[in-house]
């Protein structure tokens, strides 16, 4: 009966656990299509408009990504005029990135459509269930492998008809 119920609840995780990556996905999709940009640059955006003037390291610190790929990210959001640099008042060496008004209406536009999305849920649980996942998902992540870029197949965009 144990290994009945063990199987249970692997199903049932395995269930939830897809469930929650292909809504996810349906919503980065939705959001993409909208914006013509990849999710990771309005992970950043969102990041950048609620604390403006956060510093590069700051920012890849906030977003769990290698300072290179935060530095892509910032070039296509500086590209879209969804971002500006600004030299810090006190240190001309230090760089402060703002949203632009283009920035802040994309911001406005696309609120609740993802990325706060899922932010916005965990912030609705309880602290009990909020640890557990925690928990849980920590264990998961350690026994997946890390993605490998010569491994990657590439993405194909989609063709105009």
């Amino acid at each position: 009966m144990r290994a009945d119920r063990r199987a249970a609840l692997e199903s049932d995780a395995l269930l939830a656990a897809r469930a929650l990556v292909d809504r996810m996905r349906a919503l980065y999709r939705e959001l993409e299509r909208l914006t013509d940009a990849p999710i990771s640059v309005h992970r950043a955006l969102v990041c950048i408009g609620n604390h403006p003037g956060l510093a590069a390291s700051e920012l890849a610190r906030q977003l769990g990504m290698k300072k290179p790929a935060v530095s892509q990210v910032l070039k296509s959001l500086a590209v879209r005029g969804w971002i500006e640099r600004r030299r810090h008042d006190g240190d001309q060496r230090s760089v402060q990135i703002h949203a632009t008004l283009a920035g802040e209406k994309i911001l406005k536009a696309t609120a609740g459509r993802a990325v706060v999305t899922l932010q916005r849920a965990v912030r609705n649980l309880s602290s009990g269930d909020l640890s557990r996942l925690a928990r849980g998902l920590r264990s998961l992540l350690v026994l997946l492998p890390e993605p490998s870029s010569s491994s990657a197949v590439p993405r194909r965009r989609p063709t105009a008809r």
